[in-house]
């Protein structure tokens, strides 16, 4: 099909629109206004129940934990000091606990140094004691707080678990009740309270620090810090918007027009959003906005630009629109396509925030080129006619700078077979870092060091008893009073042991941080056989170990029932973990479903936690970044084929834009920036953008082509036509991806450069290897011999 006739159709579409221009305009805001009116109703969430397709499945299981063990969540706080057990820093944990059980919503129990549940013995058997309960308003003397302390510290289920054996580190444990609303808004209301207790000036002082985390704690604390940089970014991205405009276009119509489009597309692809009661991710929010603004731009300053160049030549204003839109009209309208065919490929994706950020950023891209497509043309036809620039009149319009890319043009094509081998020699270079691309959903990583809660958590776990991670093996029999047998503690002990042997968990003081049911009934054994150590095991009798069971209850324990349900047919092991390498607890996580299996064939055995939702998210993002980019690569090449009219021709004109793909998976595999939920957004995203300057090169090339010009000068009067507006464009794009650079995060300073590294070599790609394919493939026929 010849490009001419999409160009009389964009022609004839002009002056229809400048025709009713008042109308179009009138329209345009009454749209703007009703869509706008329902953003005060855009609802975002980052709630991980909203990631997966079949999370039903996945969350049967937590469900059930949380229903017979409570929340799988708690608020801690790792206490440093010289001496633990010093009296103000024991009187300042005390103070804390009870503050946290008084004043954090749904707080259930403390568990720290002075709200212990221990079994001592007694000359009836044992009763359940709190050594140093109500310390902060108890006096006792060094000795007292000495024989305390020895008796803690023997209790081999409390040291390097609760204390370390070096006594310079101990947790502050809130445990949690089950939430009656999402976690996204319960942890609204329980870190603030908890916040404001452990920084309260009272519980300052050069004795001891306090460390704050937990998964409720830190969440919100990733929720606030990302929305102050996504709103910093997007506010930064907008300033760098109108400094470029400012800079390229140096008119106060091509400034103000081009804002009013990216204000209105946004606002009003957002409204339809709350409109339709879709929930959206605040996490992703910004990569549409910040695209929709780029785009916008360079949609608005492909149009000035060519309307410019026909009025420098003609002095007619509204001839000078017409001009530009059948010229630009194709070529952009088929780049908008291709961008929304990139974005729309997160479709195929099992991850819904992939889902919702590739919908809503293909609307974005929609809405921005029709505002643009409707106000550039109408705004540019206001105002007199003038006479045609003189000095621009020998070279048809063109400016000093589109005549240096003409001879850069030349240059290209001589030196054609050096571009060719360069670019086989770079892109071969970068296939193997590809293969070293690792997957990693370790939010500390992602984040970065740079981000102040990231840093506390990170020096949490270089401490003896810190760790971030962690899951739980339920394990479930259908019998009540199952548990109450010495075999089936005795298979719990040793998968226990067993799971300790994992690369992934965490050793304290050469004690893997495993823990179950059987410390307790340990340390109940070894209570009632005149507290020796070697006592601390097992009762291998069935009648004991019920007995055990019993005293326990009846002394006012409150930690069996952690761990038991009540009719004693289900339990759990809580494995906490050293850090999260995502080869390893995949690996290791296929361990623990087979070793578990084995030990208890008899029950059903299920591992859950928020660990094992990464785990599941590290394979869906390696099918979902597969999926999206074949997906986009499919897509992008059959609407070229039908745009060409030729699969041949969409087939070279791709070589260029999958160059861009394969210099960003190397640039990830070799400096060892890992696959995440942001990262992959990448390839796929400039997969779409990429292909537009192809188009526009391509189309240039074919139109003059078309017209009579041999390869070499439709080549070189397409560099000289558009080739400035291409770096142009690129540029722009630039300038709002480094925008995220600066970024604290390490997710979105990784998407920043990852994207100005695709769109810089995309450029690169299409100034030397499009045209040099074109020369040396003849793509478009055989040249019309010259009369």
């Amino acid at each position: 099909m010849k490009v001419q006739k999409f160009n009389e159709f964009f022609k004839k579409a002009g002056q229809f629109q400048l025709a009713h221009r008042i109308q179009f305009l009138i329209g345009i805001a009454l749209f703007t206004i009703v869509a706008c009116s329902a953003l005060p109703r855009l609802k975002l969430s980052g709630n991980e129940e909203e990631w997966f397709d079949d999370w039903d499945t996945i969350k049967i299981s937590q469900d059930r934990f949380e229903e017979k063990f409570g929340a799988d969540d708690s608020v801690m706080a790792l206490i440093e000091a010289e001496d633990v057990f010093d009296p103000e820093v024991l009187t300042a944990i005390d103070k804390i606990g009870k503050r946290l059980e008084a004043e954090v919503p749904y707080a259930n129990r403390v568990t720290s140094l002075t709200a212990l549940s221990l079994p001592v013995g007694t000359e009836e058997g044992f009763e359940i004691q709190n050594p140093l309960e109500d310390f902060s308003i108890m006096d006792y003397s060094q000795e007292e707080l000495r024989e305390k302390k020895e008796f803690i510290m023997s209790r081999d289920s409390l040291l390097n678990v609760l204390v370390s054996d070096d006594c310079k580190e101990t947790w502050i444990v809130l445990s949690l009740e089950d939430y009656e609303e999402p976690m996204t808004d319960a942890m609204k209301k329980i870190q603030p309270p908890a916040e404001k207790i452990f920084n309260d000036p009272e519980f300052k002082s050069e004795k001891f620090t306090i460390k704050p985390t937990g998964m409720s704690y830190t969440e919100y604390e990733e929720t606030m810090v990302t929305e102050e940089q996504i709103k910093t970014r997007i506010f930064a991205g907008f300033i760098v918007m109108l400094l470029c405009l400012i800079f390229f276009v140096r008119s106060l119509r091509g400034v103000i027009v081009p804002v009013i489009a990216t204000v209105g597309a946004i606002g009003s692809v957002l409204g339809i959003n709350s409109w339709i009661g879709i929930v959206g991710n605040d996490q992703m929010l910004m990569l549409p906005v910040l695209l929709a603004m780029a785009l916008s731009v360079g949609y608005s300053i492909h149009y000035i630009n060519a309307f410019r160049l026909h009025f420098r030549r003609t002095g007619k204003r509204k001839e000078s629109v017409l001009l530009a839109v059948e010229e630009s009209g194709w070529p952009i309208f088929f780049t908008v396509v291709t961008t929304v065919a990139g974005m729309i490929s997160f479709l195929f994706a099992d991850i819904r925030p992939l889902r919702w950020v590739g919908g809503i950023s293909a609307a974005a891209v929609f809405a921005v080129y029709v505002y643009v497509i409707i106000l550039i043309p109408i705004f540019m036809s206001f105002g007199k006619d003038s006479l045609p620039a003189k000095n621009f009149q020998a070279q048809e319009g063109a400016t000093r700078a589109d005549l240096q890319m003409e001879k850069y043009g030349n240059s290209v094509i001589k030196t054609r077979f050096f571009v060719i081998v360069a670019s086989v020699i770079i892109l071969v270079g970068m296939i193997p870092g590809i293969f070293r691309t690792k997957v990693n959903m370790d939010y500390t990583e992602m984040m970065g060091e740079r981000t102040p809660f990231v840093a506390r958590l990170l020096s949490i776990l270089k401490g003896k008893l810190g760790s971030q991670y962690s899951y739980n093996v339920m394990i479930e029999y259908d019998e009540a009073d199952a548990l109450k047998s010495y075999d089936v503690m005795r298979r719990i002990d040793g998968l226990s042991e067993k799971l300790g042997s994992l690369d992934s968990t965490k050793v304290s003081g050469g004690k893997p941080r495993v823990t179950s049911v059987t410390k307790i009934i340990k340390e109940m054994n070894r209570t009632l056989n005149s507290d020796e150590p070697s006592f601390y095991a097992l009762p291998e009798d069935d009648d004991l170990l019920t007995q055990e069971l019993f005293l326990y209850e009846i002394s006012g324990g409150d930690d069996l029932f952690d761990w038991v349900s009540q009719d004693y047919s289900s339990t759990y092991i809580h494995i906490e973990m050293s850090g999260y390498d995502a080869t390893t607890i995949v690996s290791d996580l296929e361990k623990v479903k087979a070793w578990s299996a084995e030990a208890f064939p008899d029950a059903r055995v299920n591992v859950v936690g928020e660990v094992v939702n990464y785990a599941i998210m590290n394979g869906k993002l390696v099918w979902g970044e597969l999926k999206s980019f074949v997906g986009s690569f499919v897509i992008i090449l059959l609407l070229m084929a039908i745009a060409f009219s030729s699969l041949h021709v969409s087939l070279i004109a791709m070589i260029p834009n999958v160059a861009p793909v394969i210099m960003i998976g190397g640039v990830m595999g070799y400096f060892g920036i890992s696959l995440d939920m942001i990262t992959m957004t990448v390839m796929p995203m400039i997969l779409g953008i990429a292909v537009d300057d192809t188009i526009h090169f391509t189309n240039h090339i074919k139109y003059y082509f078309e017209k009579g010009c041999s390869y070499k000068d439709a080549v070189l009067t397409s560099y000289r036509e558009i080739g400035k507006t291409m770096g142009m464009t690129t540029v722009i794009l630039c300038s709002m991806f480094l925008v995220i650079t600066s970024s604290t995060m390490n997710c979105l300073c990784r998407l920043g450069y990852l994207s100005v590294i695709g769109l810089a070599s995309a450029l690169i790609a299409d100034y030397t290897l499009t045209p040099v394919l074109v020369l040396l493939t003849k793509p478009f026929g055989k040249e019309k011999e010259a009369k």
